[in-house]
């Protein structure tokens, strides 16, 4: 492997955020992530786009790609430029992120106190039409809200739900296990009609992100563990030679 990209914190677009945290709007995410796209040099390299299936309602599935010197915002900003390229800018957001917008609390020898991310970090959320979940077993009822609104909404949206199953817990170059509850959560969405695409992202000087074949919703809705079977999907794109 090359020497490892670094991409700087896209500073500019995190403070463009703050007006819509204080107001509660929402920012064209089209445009959030396009700007963050359009200053990593090198860009990203996508491969299998010609898998991107003729209906945008699906769930995009992918590895939690982070590390020192490279955010999540990148690959997530990544991903939703590909969508919005494949079906166009009419709709925003390109894609409904799940995300991680609940922290464990503050532990100071006996005490216990809230994060202030709990405050903040749905706030963001919001700004970015993403579906805010909790910390792994931090808050189970708040994350339960949020699939009970995810299930609803799904009746009803236009463009695909990201996800990367592993949670804050994922990590550049080593795939985790998917956390729990996104197994039965898959299942659900499979059951109401949504299928999976699969993306491998991984680097070697520069992002590259492998689209796979869509995986249809009654392969979803019959296997053992849909979580289990997708994240095998998103490795096999990883190691495509494995």
């Amino acid at each position: 492997m090359s020497d490892r990209i670094q991409y700087p914190v896209p500073w500019d677009q995190v403070y463009s955020l703050w007006p819509h945290v204080a107001n509660g709007t929402r920012r064209n995410v089209d445009d959030f992530s396009g700007k963050i796209v359009a200053k990593m040099q090198p860009g990203p390299l996508y491969q299998g786009l010609e898998n991107l299936p003729e209906s945008p309602r699906f769930v995009l599935v992918a590895n939690h790609y982070q590390r020192k010197g490279l955010w999540i915002i990148h690959v997530a900003s990544a991903l939703t430029q590909a969508i919005a390229n494949r079906y166009g800018r009419d709709i925003d957001p390109p894609v409904h992120w799940m995300v991680t917008a609940n922290w464990p609390p503050i532990r100071i020898g006996p005490f216990k106190f809230s994060s202030p991310g709990d405050i903040l970090l749905p706030k963001v959320a919001n700004a970015l039409s993403c579906f805010p979940v909790s910390f792994q077993g931090n808050n189970p009822a708040y994350t339960a809200s949020t699939l009970k609104r995810i299930l609803k909404a799904s009746e009803s949206l236009a463009r695909p739900i990201g996800i990367f199953p592993e949670g804050v817990a994922g990590s550049a170059g080593k795939l985790t296990d998917p956390l729990p509850g996104v197994d039965r959560f898959m299942a659900l969405l499979a059951k109401r009609g949504w299928p999976a695409l699969p993306a491998g992202v991984s680097e070697d000087g520069r992002f590259i992100i492998r689209f796979g074949k869509l995986v249809e919703a009654s392969e979803i809705a019959a296997a053992p563990n849909a979580a289990a079977l997708l994240m095998g999907r998103v490795a096999d794109l990883i190691h495509p030679t494995r």
